[in-house]
């Protein structure tokens, strides 16, 4: 019947949406990796700004957070997607979802390891700076464990060797 031609050809749609994505990925691993730094930083220092007395210290913290973490963030993240398509396209392969749930992990934390830092920049509160540079990296590594679990199965099921080449 003619369902079941839309079927396939819309699974087959899919499946090409899919491998774009997964190649887009690779390919843009370092500017999504800045980009998970740099949006999460932006939301916080916009709450930071909204709600409480400017300080130019926060200026100071933004731009630290922002450029140096955005890079250590790009480097994090293209790094570990290097490191799972390895492993996923080697003769040990392919990657698995604990590889990308461990390699998520280091990501994550990569993405966070410096704008919680500048929180001890001209802080009157260093107690709370702490706490807060600890629940920081311990969400982020959490959301890198999930975000790193969940693209590894969506790659394992995408991302063949054939998919990388060419343009």
């Amino acid at each position: 019947p003619a369902s079941g031609g839309m079927r396939k050809g819309g699974l087959e749609m899919a499946e090409g949406t899919m491998k774009k994505l997964c190649r887009f990925y690779v390919r843009r691993a370092a500017l999504i990796g800045a980009l998970y730094c740099i949006v999460p930083t932006a939301l916080w220092f916009a709450g930071v700004f909204a709600t409480q007395d400017f300080r130019s210290v926060y200026l100071l913290r933004l731009a630290i957070s922002l450029v140096a973490g955005s890079a250590v963030a790009a480097l994090a993240n293209r790094l570990g997607v290097r490191l799972w398509v390895a492993k996923h396209l080697s003769p040990q392969g392919p990657g698995t979802v604990l590889d990308g749930v461990l390699i998520g992990i280091a990501c994550g934390w990569g993405a966070a390891l410096v704008p919680p830092l500048t929180a001890l920049i001209g802080s009157n509160h260093l107690e709370m700076a702490k706490t807060f540079i600890i629940a920081a990296w311990l969400i982020t590594t959490t959301n890198g464990a999930v975000l790193g679990g969940i693209l590894a199965a969506v790659g394992r099921r995408h991302l063949q060797a054939a998919d990388l080449e060419g343009p």
